[in-house]
């Protein structure tokens, strides 16, 4: 890769199974599954990632990456991640929809929520976004629930 990729920096000493340590404490995701969601979703060009680019060059863009990844072995984690992402989603809509959470419960989940994105994003990026994180993130989150509420007539 031509330039030095800057994510992940926080985490140059780091270990890959302290990272997944890390991330097992907020998410359902592995330091695999995290840093190649990252880097597929930087080096997307005309709608698809550079996927044997980015596992030729894994340890050089990912300081706890130890080893080059082969093109299928960078998409099964990419996969991986997408999975986990519509499973972790699956579970907080059907909750909501189901009864068995409040939407005080959402609102009171969105706040914890918006704090690990904004960790995460400091950690993983270095930056945070500007702007009020939890409060879009609590109206998006309405917005959805109220749109599943429409479409099942609840």
């Amino acid at each position: 890769m031509d330039e030095k990729y800057c994510k992940f920096k926080k985490f140059d000493k780091e270990q890959y199974n302290e990272i997944t340590r890390f991330l097992k404490k907020r998410t359902h995701l592995t330091a695999r599954e995290w840093a190649i969601a990252r880097l597929c979703a930087d080096f997307q060009h005309s709608g698809r990632s550079e996927t044997t680019r980015i596992g030729e060059h894994l340890p050089e863009l990912v300081p706890f990456m130890k080893e080059p990844y082969s093109r299928q072995a960078v998409s099964m984690a990419r996969a991986a991640f997408k999975k986990k992402v519509l499973k972790s989603g699956t579970t907080f809509f059907y909750a909501y929809y189901s009864g068995l959470i409040s939407m005080e419960d959402i609102v009171d989940m969105i706040h914890q929520i918006s704090e690990n994105i904004e960790y995460l994003l400091n950690v993983g990026e270095g930056e945070i976004p500007k702007g009020d994180l939890d409060v879009e993130v609590q109206q998006e989150v309405v917005e959805v629930l109220r749109q599943i509420n429409d479409a099942f007539g609840k």
